[in-house]
C-alpha cells in the first residue's frame, strides 16, 4: 500500500480551510483556553434576556471554533494514524475539551430551571429567533432535568465513562487473535478489515473458513465481551433513569423526537415482510446452483464486477443526481472539483468513509476508494451527506444547522437508489440481475440486518432493565435465534455466528441502529416520488436545507414520508418485489 505522500495531490482533501498553519493552529488552542473560563460570567444570570443573548452568541462563537479545530486535527489524524503530532494534538483536545465541559455544565440545568413563561418569552423575542427551536427544545426536556450538581458531577466522569467502550475497542482492533487457515497452499489471514473481502471470494471454502475464523475470534472473548457490553447498557440505565426515563430506548427516541410507534412500526413491518428474504435468497441459491444456501455464500455477488475509475463513478453520481435540481448538482460538482474528497487508501490511513465537516468551513469526505461499483455507492452515500451538510449551513443559523442522525441516513441513501436507477435503466439484462442483487444485499444488510439488531439490543436492554442478568449464554443463544427467525430455515447457519453480535461497535451507542432502516424505507419512497413528481424536488431540497429547525418525523411528513403508517413500508416492499419479480422471470427462463 502505498505511503501518504505517493498519493497524487488530486486525490487528497485540502484541510487548510479549516486551519492553514501551525499558527493559527496555535491561536486556536489559546483562543478555546483562554476564553472558556469567561462561560462562568453568565453563572446564575441566565433569568436576564441580555445575558441570556450573549452567552448563546458567545456560546456560538466559542463553539464553532472548538468544532473547527477539532475537524481539522482529527481529520488530519485519519490520514495517518500513526502521526504522532497529531495524535498528541487530539489527546492535548480531549483534555482541554473536558475542561470546557466542566466549564460549562451549569448552563443547561439553569436552562432547565428557568420558568416555562419565561422561556416562552424569550422565544418570541425577535432577537432570539435563531434561538427559538433550541428554547422549545428547553421547555421539552423540563421534566427531565438533573440537578446543576449532578451534571457537573456527570462532567468531571466523562473521562472514564466510556471505559467499557475503550476497551471494546481495545480488544477488537488489536487484542484478538484470528485464526488463519490455509487452503491449496495459500495461507489467509483474516480480520475485521478484510473479512467482507473474503465473504465474496468466489470459492465457497475460503467464505466458509473466514467466517469461522473471524466469529471464532470473537468466541475466545466472549465472555469478556459479553461483561464490557452489559455493563455499558448498565451505565445508560443509570443515566437514564436520572434523568426521569423509564428505559435507555424511551431516552433515545425522547433525544431524537421519535415517537415509540415509529420504532415499533418498524420492528412489526420487517417481521410480516421476512418471506421477501427468504424469497431472495432462495433465488440467489438458483443463481448460484447450491443445494441449499449457507450464511457465508449471501454476501457473494452473483457475477464478476465491474471496475469503475473515479473519475467514471463522478460521472456517473452527476448523471444520477439530475432529477435534485441545477443547485444541487451545481453545488456538488464544485465538491467534485475542489479537493474535498480523499479518495485513495494510504497506509495507516483511517479505513471506511465518511463524510463530516463543520459550520463555516466545506464539507470533506474520506474514501478508500478501489475502482468497484460498492465503492462508486459509497460515493454517492457520502456526498449525500455532504450536500445535506452543505445546504443545512448555507441556510440554516448554527444553532438549527445541525440536522439529527435520523434523517441523516435519509440523504446519503437518496442518493444510492438514484445511481441504482439510473444505472439499471441503461443496463442488458444480464446487468439488471446483477445490479438488482446488489440492491438485495443492500437491502438485506441496510433494512433487515439492522432491524434484527434492532430487536437484539430492544431485548437485552428490557431484559437489564428488569434486573434480569444474562450470561453470555443467554446473549449467544438470543442472537441465534434471532438469525433464524430472519434467515428462514432454508439457510444454513454456522453454530458459531452465534458470537456475532460482540462485534458490533454500533451497540455502543444505544438505539441506534435502527436509523439505518427507517433512512432506507423513507430513501425508497422519496426517490419515486422524485422520479414520478415534477416539481418535488423542490419539496426535498427543503428538507435539506432544514437542518434541525423542525422536529425528524415532521421533516419527514413535509416531503410526503410519514413512519408513524404502513404506507412507506407498503412502497417499499412494492418495490423490492418488482425487482425480485424481475429475477424470478430470469431464472424461470433460464
Amino acid at each position: 500500500m502505498k505511503k501518504r505522500e505517493e498519493i497524487e495531490e488530486q486525490y487528497k482533501w485540502d484541510l487548510s480551510s479549516y486551519i492553514k498553519d501551525e499558527k493559527m493552529l496555535n491561536e486556536e488552542f489559546e483562543y478555546l483556553k483562554t476564553n472558556y473560563p469567561n462561560f462562568k460570567k453568565y453563572n446564575n444570570k441566565l433569568s436576564n434576556k441580555e445575558m441570556l443573548l450573549e452567552l448563546f452568541k458567545f456560546s456560538d462563537e466559542f463553539d464553532q471554533r472548538l468544532d473547527r479545530l477539532a475537524c481539522y486535527i482529527f481529520h488530519s489524524l485519519d490520514q495517518d494514524k500513526s502521526n504522532t503530532y497529531f495524535l498528541n494534538l487530539s489527546k492535548k483536545l480531549e483534555f482541554l475539551s473536558t475542561e470546557i465541559s466542566q466549564a460549562t455544565a451549569f448552563i443547561s440545568p439553569q436552562m432547565l430551571k428557568l420558568k416555562t413563561s419565561y422561556l416562552k418569552e424569550v422565544a418570541q423575542d425577535v432577537r432570539f429567533k435563531d434561538y427559538k427551536r433550541s428554547l422549545e427544545e428547553t421547555i421539552r426536556d423540563k421534566k427531565h432535568r438533573i440537578s446543576e450538581h449532578d451534571n457537573i458531577l456527570f462532567s468531571k466522569m466523562s473521562m472514564f465513562l466510556s471505559s467499557a467502550n475503550d476497551a471494546y475497542d481495545n480488544l477488537t482492533t488489536g487484542e484478538i487473535e484470528f485464526e488463519s487457515f490455509e487452503l491449496d497452499g495459500e495461507k489467509f489471514d483474516v480480520n475485521e478489515a478484510n473479512y467482507s473481502k473474503f465473504m465474496c471470494n468466489k470459492n465457497r471454502e475460503v467464505r466458509k473458513n473466514a467466517l469461522h475464523s473471524l466469529m471464532s475470534g470473537y468466541g475466545k472473548v466472549n465472555r469478556t465481551l459479553t461483561s464490557t457490553y452489559t455493563n455499558d447498557i448498565l451505565k445508560d440505565i443509570f443515566f437514564a433513569k436520572i434523568s426521569k426515563f423509564k428505559s435507555v430506548k424511551e431516552e433515545a427516541l425522547f433525544n431524537e423526537e421519535v415517537d415509540k410507534k415509529v420504532y415499533d412500526k418498524l420492528i412489526d413491518q420487517i417481521n410480516k415482510h421476512l418471506y421477501v428474504l427468504h424469497e431472495i435468497l432462495e433465488e440467489k441459491r438458483k443463481i448460484l446452483k447450491l443445494e441449499k444456501i449457507a450464511y457465508y455464500d449471501v454476501m457473494i455477488p452473483i457475477s464478476e464486477q465491474k471496475k469503475y475509475s473515479i473519475d467514471k463513478a463522478i460521472e456517473l453520481i452527476k448523471v444520477a443526481t439530475r432529477p435534485l435540481g441545477e443547485e444541487y448538482n451545481q453545488i456538488m460538482s464544485k465538491k467534485f472539483s475542489s479537493n474535498c474528497i480523499d479518495y485513495l487508501p494510504n497506509k495507516n490511513k483511517e479505513t471506511g468513509a465518511y463524510s463530516s465537516g463543520c459550520y463555516g468551513c466545506p464539507s470533506v469526505i474520506l474514501m478508500n476508494y478501489v475502482d468497484d461499483l460498492r465503492s462508486v455507492y459509497t460515493l454517492a452515500h457520502e456526498m449525500g451527506h455532504t450536500m445535506h451538510s452543505e445546504l443545512s449551513n448555507r441556510t440554516q443559523p448554527y444553532a438549527t444547522s445541525q440536522y439529527k442522525i435520523f434523517v441523516a441516513e435519509v440523504a446519503s441513501t437518496v442518493n444510492e437508489m438514484l445511481l441504482y436507477q439510473s444505472l439499471i435503466k441503461e443496463a442488458d439484462e444480464k446487468t439488471k440481475i446483477s445490479l438488482a442483487f446488489d440492491l438485495f444485499d443492500e437491502f438485506r444488510s441496510t433494512v433487515y440486518r439492522q432491524t434484527m439488531f434492532s430487536e437484539f439490543e430492544s431485548w437485552i436492554h428490557d431484559e437489564l432493565e428488569n434486573q434480569k442478568p444474562k450470561t453470555y449464554e443467554d446473549l449467544n443463544n438470543f442472537y441465534f435465534e434471532l438469525n433464524k427467525k430472519y434467515f428462514g430455515d432454508r439457510v444454513e447457519l454456522p453454530d458459531e455466528l452465534k458470537f456475532e453480535w460482540s462485534r458490533i461497535p454500533h451497540f455502543y451507542r444505544p438505539f441506534y441502529v435502527y436509523k439505518y432502516s427507517t433512512g432506507f424505507i423513507s430513501a425508497l419512497c422519496i426517490v419515486e416520488k422524485l422520479l414520478n413528481e415534477k416539481d418535488y424536488y423542490k419539496k426535498y431540497i427543503n428538507f435539506l436545507k432544514a437542518g434541525s429547525s423542525k422536529g425528524v418525523i415532521d421533516l419527514l411528513k413535509d416531503i410526503d414520508v410519514d413512519l408513524t403508517t404502513n404506507k412507506p413500508y407498503e412502497y417499499a416492499f412494492k418495490f423490492l418485489n418488482e425487482q425480485l419479480n424481475m429475477v424470478k422471470n430470469f431464472n424461470k427462463n433460464k
